[in-house]
């Protein structure tokens, strides 16, 4: 007999018993559980007067999925894949259309506002120091130190929460950049500190490799890759301490400098930052959440409204209002 052409048989035949036993015992469970179950007279019967609901824990739902070193780097293809998701679905449409709109609007005064912000920002010495030490908060390493400063702490104290919240910034920080700088190469568009032919920076759309490493500045100002990693780490902190109720309204603030400060050093139109705000926003959210976000307000639950309008005075000058509602 050919041992070799016996084996594969016998493997076969082993897979077919094993799924035939599989299968009765199904069969045979779910017949179990399909039979009435009686109850002995005697036994004294149980008053079920309470709400069933009163006695699950339904808490456990909520509870966040265990944590590995990893998690930050294996969940970034579900975070982009949930991102698209909810950009296409119908309760999207409003805030993606406002973000257009109000995006447009800041384009058609970007030369103006760019300028008034320019000319603060030469002629105060206290408000270009300022909007130099905020335009630090949106560099990449400084939210890597965040992230490296949290878990540290978290490790030390032994603080799950701390731990989470350093790898779910992490997360949102390489989501949100890796988005970004597709949109930068996607849409090539002149910085204020370089645009020279066109009033509100010059669009290049899919500028060559080689051009865009060679000079960035003639093609990365759309969106902003500051005020995004700034507003994600904001949103995963926010949405894990939402019992310290200072963390939005500092926070805010310090992303609503920022925008200005990216502004007046030139790296920045107003218009790049609406998309930039909603890509940290989003991601930030997504990171927070694993199982489905939670993006619309309910009943009673606070949250935090912003509104931005565009300014022009009767001298020429021009800037943005910020308004904030808590």
């Amino acid at each position: 007999m050919d041992i070799g052409s016996t084996l594969p048989v016998l493997f076969r035949a082993s897979i077919v018993a094993l799924l035939t036993v599989a299968f009765l015992q199904v069969c045979q469970s779910q017949h179990i559980e399909g039979q009435p179950v009686f109850f002995n007279d005697d036994l004294q019967q149980i008053e079920l007067n309470n709400d069933p609901e009163q006695s699950l824990d339904l808490d456990i739902l909520q509870q966040p999925a265990a944590l590995r070193w990893y998690s930050m780097f294996t969940r970034l293809p579900d975070d982009w894949a949930r991102s698209a998701s909810l950009s296409l679905r119908t309760e999207s449409v409003p805030a993606i259309a406002g973000i257009g709109v109000l995006t447009y609007s800041l384009m058609r005064m970007d030369n103006v506002s760019w300028r008034s912000t320019r000319r603060l920002y030469r002629t105060s010495a206290t408000f270009r120091k300022l909007s130099d030490y905020t335009v630090a908060l949106g560099d990449g390493r400084t939210h890597l130190g965040i992230a490296g400063a949290i878990a540290g702490y978290g490790w030390l104290a032994d603080d799950p929460t701390a731990l989470r919240v350093a790898s779910q910034t992490v997360e949102a920080f390489l989501a949100t950049g890796v988005t970004v700088q597709i949109l930068k190469r996607v849409t090539g568009r002149e910085s204020p500190a370089v645009a020279t032919t066109h009033r509100s920076g010059r669009w290049k759309f899919l500028p060559h490799f080689q051009q865009y490493d060679k000079h960035p500045p003639s093609y990365y100002s759309f969106p902003s890759g500051h005020i995004s990693t700034a507003m994600a780490t904001l949103t995963v902190i926010a949405e894990n301490y939402p019992q310290e109720r200072w963390i939005k309204p500092a926070g805010y603030t310090l992303v609503g400098a920022l925008g200005i400060g990216l502004v007046a050093k030139g790296m920045h139109w107003y218009s790049d930052l609406p998309t930039g705000i909603a890509l940290g926003y989003l991601f930030g959210k997504i990171a927070a959440h694993p199982a489905v976000p939670d993006f619309v307000k309910g009943p009673g639950k606070k949250g935090v409204d912003i509104s931005v309008t565009p300014l022009i005075d009767g001298h020429g000058g021009g800037g943005i209002q910020l308004a904030m509602a808590f």
